[in-house]
């Protein structure tokens, strides 16, 4: 099982190429030569770059879906929309579709700081204001701890005292 950690400050090329952090491709080392799937975050704003494996298990989740069922198939578009096999090249980058790019907020041709950060079974990719605000900047209007006992209530059922 994959603990992906770190949160790493990148820069992308005006090519779209990402410098993947070598301390995150070392934790990936098993797995990277499968590749990897990078696509939409649909809850955020960001992209989500998953190794092979990790997204064949999100592809065999998505393969539950019924193909009769509208709401599965729109669900199923959209969470797809955009996924794309990347590899890294011989110097440790990523070539990141433009369009995933431009959705993400991230214009290669301003060459500002990208935050990739490690999680779990993926990394997110995250223009850098957008992470700022969406994670950094929350935090201040944020009880943790009563988001830590929510958490906890979906994940066991129960009322955490």
């Amino acid at each position: 099982m994959l603990n992906l950690l770190g949160e790493h400050p990148c820069r992308i090329d005006a090519k779209g190429r990402l410098m993947f952090p070598a301390k995150l491709r070392k934790q990936l080392d098993g797995v990277i030569h499968h590749g990897l799937v990078v696509n939409r975050d649909i809850f955020e704003g960001c992209l989500v770059l998953y190794p092979k494996p990790e997204w064949d298990k999100v592809n065999a989740e998505m393969a539950r879906l019924s193909r009769y069922n509208r709401k599965h198939q729109l669900f199923q578009r959209k969470f797809m929309k955009g996924a794309t096999h990347v590899d890294l090249d011989g110097s440790g980058r990523i070539n990141l579709p433009s369009a995933l790019l431009a959705y993400a907020g991230i214009d290669p041709k301003d060459a500002k700081e990208v935050i990739v950060s490690g999680l779990g079974e993926k990394v997110e990719i995250w223009n850098q204001d957008a992470y700022n605000k969406q994670v950094i900047q929350d935090e201040d209007n944020l009880d943790f701890g009563d988001l830590a006992e929510d958490v906890r209530k979906d994940l066991d059922g129960t009322d955490v005292e």
